[in-house]
């Protein structure tokens, strides 16, 4: 009887500290203001709309938290995206110095196949770690060395593969 009465007790702590932790995380979020957005369209097909939100709606570089936002425009495998990932990491250099390959095995089992209309969220509260949500949902963590820094630089190094996407995103247009 004791150790029901301990359980249900430690149980509903519990409860209440993660719902505390989800409405200060979900305040947080909501506090972010938006940076800028831009679409990918290849031709004629469209890949998806990006946007950056940060405290106060100005991009500095290596500055957090930052929520990056991925909507979907048409249905995207999970190789793909790892592939794409991958080889955008290795064009920009961080897998000279990162451990991409872990980094990537980490996202595959983080990441599903994306259909049109899912929306993927990086929340970046340091260069070292991010969250990723999949349509509001969590699907994980990801904490290692300057982690967040490269998965944002995709989208936000001047040397990204789309500059006109880029420039748009951090406000420079």
């Amino acid at each position: 009887m004791f150790k029901a009465r301990l359980f249900n007790a430690l149980s509903f702590k519990f409860l209440l500290l993660a719902g505390l932790l989800l409405s200060f995380t979900s305040q947080a979020e909501t506090q972010m203001q938006l940076v800028g957005d831009a679409k990918l369209q290849v031709l004629f097909w469209p890949i998806y709309k990006v946007s950056l939100h940060s405290p106060d709606g100005r991009y500095q570089q290596n500055r957090y938290p930052m929520i990056l936002t991925i909507d979907y425009l048409r249905k995207i495998k999970r190789n793909k995206l790892l592939e794409a990932t991958q080889d955008e990491w290795q064009r920009l250099g961080v897998c000279e110095q990162a451990p991409c390959e872990q980094w990537l095995a980490e996202l595959s089992v983080l990441w599903p196949d994306l259909k049109k209309g899912d929306q993927l969220k990086l929340v970046a509260d340091s260069a070292d770690q991010g969250r990723f949500y999949l349509n509001g949902q969590l699907l994980g963590s990801l904490q290692d060395k300057l982690f967040s820094q490269h998965f944002l630089g995709i989208w936000l190094s001047e040397d990204s593969r789309f500059p006109k996407q880029q420039r748009k995103l951090v406000g420079a247009n």
